[in-house]
């Protein structure tokens, strides 16, 4: 089992809670988690898609040698907005790298900043860390949790957390700077 002490900042007693009580393998679950609602708030725009009409299932799992993770994000509801065919070809990998790179490019800048990113502890219960509704929150009826277990400096970082993608973002804005 992957450990749950990590904690990019001094946790809340909900926090730590919830890590001994994890839904599942917590750090997995909070960076799929934290990534689909980065993913959806981005694919709003380019789908045609409201953000309440979008939905996410998140996949994490410790059990086996080898722990796996995954998301899903589908549409909730079938009336005229936007076109399934869109959202299916955002899905593709030659337009999937530009979404998901927006996505992390959107979650490293957040409006409610310091404030957001050095958050303690925000939400329901204190259960988010980094995420508030400029930058990171959905509509409770589009999230599996109701807009709990996310912290966007997973995958940004910052001066004491490294973020899953920041390696790519730096490479990104290095490119572009050329």
């Amino acid at each position: 089992m992957v450990s749950t002490d990590f904690c990019p900042v001094e946790c809340t007693p909900a926090v730590q809670v919830a890590r001994r009580n994890p839904p599942h393998s917590f750090t997995a679950y909070l960076l799929l988690h934290t990534l689909a609602h980065l993913l959806m708030r981005r694919l709003e725009f380019q789908s045609g898609y409201s953000a309440s009409s979008l939905s996410e299932r998140i996949y994490a799992s410790n059990d086996g040698p080898d722990p796996q993770g995954g998301l899903l994000i589908y549409t909730s509801s079938g009336d005229a907005q936007g076109t399934l065919g869109g959202l299916v070809r955002l899905g593709e990998a030659r337009y999937f790298s530009r979404l998901l790179l927006g996505a992390v490019e959107d979650a490293d800048r957040c409006s409610n900043n310091p404030v957001c990113a050095e958050s303690r502890g925000q939400g329901m219960n204190s259960l988010n860390l980094a995420a508030c509704h400029a930058c990171t929150l959905i509509s409770e009826t589009s999230c599996e949790r109701n807009n709990i277990y996310l912290d966007r400096r997973l995958l940004v970082g910052d001066e004491s957390v490294p973020g899953f993608f920041r390696t790519v973002l730096m490479d990104a804005r290095a490119s572009i700077q050329g």
